[in-house]
């Protein structure tokens, strides 16, 4: 073997450790929009949940009793105000979304679209019956050509 294939096996083999490292060291906890019904019951049967992912599984609407803040020792700041009760819990939406059956709050989670605009498509789909396309999507009033590319990638039209 010569010096350049040494230099090829050796940069697999650092390659190989770094991916297995990266694959299974336990980096924390999986974003909200990865939760699903496994790792909410998985968390939920572990006896040390951090606060952290304690409000995660709350924010997605699962209610988890009796577990100890451990945040709290690791010098988490959020841990140690309790959560508000007030506040209305946000629906998790998955995606991708199904145009032309979304309400106005799964609407909203595609970025740049508020309130008025998800108003906007509901009330011109109602008008003009389902999206086919998205040349459909852009006769909305306040949906030009940026914004539609934005929203094409997170929508399916059925």
């Amino acid at each position: 073997m010569n010096a350049a294939e040494k230099k090829v096996v050796r940069i697999a083999i650092f390659l190989f450790a770094v991916g297995t490292l990266v694959r299974f060291a336990p980096w924390g906890l999986p974003a909200i929009e990865n939760v699903d019904i496994a790792d909410r019951q998985k968390y939920a049967q572990t006896s040390k949940v951090s606060a952290v992912a304690q409000s995660r599984l709350e924010y997605a609407g699962e209610s988890v009793p009796d577990m100890p803040a451990v945040a709290e020792s690791a010098g988490d700041p959020q841990a140690k105000s309790p959560p508000k009760r007030g506040k209305k819990k946000k629906a998790v939406v998955r995606f991708p979304l199904r145009i032309n059956d979304a309400t106005a709050d799964e609407l909203c989670a595609l970025k740049g679209v508020g309130p008025k605009l998800a108003d906007k498509i509901i009330a011109f789909r109602e008008a003009n019956g389902p999206f086919g396309g998205p040349s459909s999507l852009q006769k909305v009033p306040g949906i030009g050509k940026k914004k539609l590319e934005g929203i094409l990638p997170w929508v399916i039209f059925d």
